[in-house]
């Protein structure tokens, strides 16, 4: 819960980008064992012309880390 408020500080803030929230014990879709999810909280980074992955971290990050990882 303590990533919520930087998440959800930085989605209000940056209107361009599209973020997701997979819930990793009742994820159906696959996603966290796509993309190799181990550890929580876990930020991945995708790209929209092909979904490729731009950035990854795993724990938790500060407001300016997450912006980071975001314009990288």
């Amino acid at each position: 819960k303590t990533y919520d408020k930087v998440w959800n500080e930085v989605k209000e803030e940056i209107d361009n980008v599209k973020f997701l929230e997979v819930n990793v014990d009742k994820d159906t879709s696959g996603m966290a064992a796509k993309y190799n999810v181990r550890s929580i909280p876990h930020t991945v980074i995708l790209r929209n012309e092909d979904a490729s992955v731009s950035a990854k971290h795993t724990g938790l990050a500060t407001k300016s880390d997450l912006i980071d990882l975001i314009n990288k």
